[in-house]
């Protein structure tokens, strides 16, 4: 069900972190304007939100794109520091509020005396996140299976062991799915409500990494 009071973002760069946050936005209600050099990356996105072919650095290719209209900015160029700098600035004489991703520590503090209102840095708080997960000593294994989308295999203990997948409530609680139990060499699945998680079990996830990292402490704690 979308939002009551829909949103309309502009998102400029259509590779991962562009399309994704487009994905997401437009998963939500919101409506998206996608913006990119490359016809074919925004092909994926065509169907789903507005988009338009044509170089950001342009402030007249902008207007004509709807630009003005829109809440708010994503800025997702991620391999070109100079058409990343020149959006923003296009974006801020436009009076817009702009999010900007950061390829490292000196573009982000230009994009910021720029007038960037947010600066983001997804690969490395992606690999903070990751860094987190993986120094657990609960994780036996994680796969990455999409983007920002995990299986991990977690040894049960802590708050996990004793209770039932049904009272533990993991997907409403963390946004986790339990696929699987491995109990010995018994595999459990499909799991079930009923099911009840067992000292020694080691029980398969699906979610966000820091969804993941969450189940993970518990899974520690006594």
């Amino acid at each position: 069900m979308g939002r009551r009071n829909p949103k309309t973002i502009g998102i400029i760069g259509a590779g991962r972190f562009g399309t994704g946050a487009a994905q997401e936005l437009v998963r939500n209600g919101h409506h998206v304007l996608l913006i990119d050099q490359d016809a074919e990356c925004l092909e994926p996105m065509a169907h789903q939100c507005h988009t338009a072919i044509g170089n950001a650095e342009d402030s007249e290719f902008l207007a004509e794109a709807g630009i003005k209209d829109v809440d708010a900015v994503i800025v997702a160029i991620g391999d070109n520091e100079t058409a990343s700098n020149h959006a923003t600035i296009n974006c801020k004489d436009f009076g817009l509020y702009v999010v900007a991703k950061a390829t490292h520590a000196t573009h982000g503090k230009i994009l910021d005396r720029l007038g960037a209102d947010y600066v983001v840095y997804p690969e490395h708080d992606s690999g903070v996140r990751l860094a987190r997960l993986l120094t657990r000593s609960s994780i036996l294994e994680m796969i990455e299976l999409y983007e920002e989308v995990f299986m991990m295999e977690v040894n049960a203990g802590g708050e996990l062991v004793g209770k039932s997948l049904e009272g533990l409530n993991l997907p409403h609680r963390f946004g986790v799915q339990v696929l699987l139990i491995l109990r010995g060499n018994k595999t459990i699945f499909p799991v079930s409500a009923k099911d009840i998680v067992q000292d020694g079990d080691r029980v398969v996830l699906l979610g966000s990494s820091e969804s993941l990292h969450r189940v993970a402490k518990v899974a520690e704690s006594g």
